[in-house]
């Protein structure tokens, strides 16, 4: 009687991630479109609901939700290495050097490329994890 109890709490916990999953997505999309408005990058994607979600059938089934995962955490690890050598570059006079500066200037392409192809993977990983979520009675039409 007690693991009836025990599996309805594990699949609502699920369906609670996977919910918490979908929200989070849609705030990567308004960082997105926040940060594409401006030109100018604002902060890493947000990415706490991954590690809760990622061995979830329903999530592992599809490819685009893999590379959406795959896409923001290479997003935010860009972001990470050109802030942490952008404060190296300005933290010394001797540390400015036109060959650190290209660094530095390939370091902000590369990150900004990376954005470019975000809208795309939020879409798609979107559309997915919200006709899963809607099949669920997670979401309602």
């Amino acid at each position: 009687m007690f693991s009836i109890f025990k599996k309805n709490s594990k699949d609502d916990q699920i369906k609670k991630n996977l919910f918490d999953f979908w929200v989070e997505m849609e705030k990567n999309m308004e960082l997105f479109y926040v940060m594409d408005q401006r030109q100018f990058v604002i902060s890493g994607f947000l990415t706490e609901m991954w590690p809760r979600v990622k061995g979830i059938d329903l999530v592992m089934k599809y490819e685009s939700i893999s590379q959406y995962a795959k896409s923001i955490l290479d997003f935010n690890e860009a972001l990470k290495v050109h802030k942490e050598y952008e404060a190296w570059y300005i933290g010394d006079i001797n540390n400015k050097t036109p060959e650190n500066s290209r660094k530095l200037h390939a370091l902000k392409h590369d990150m900004d490329s990376k954005l470019k192809g975000m809208e795309a993977v939020i879409i798609l990983a979107g559309q997915d994890l919200e006709r899963e979520m809607l099949k669920l009675g997670l979401l309602k039409a």
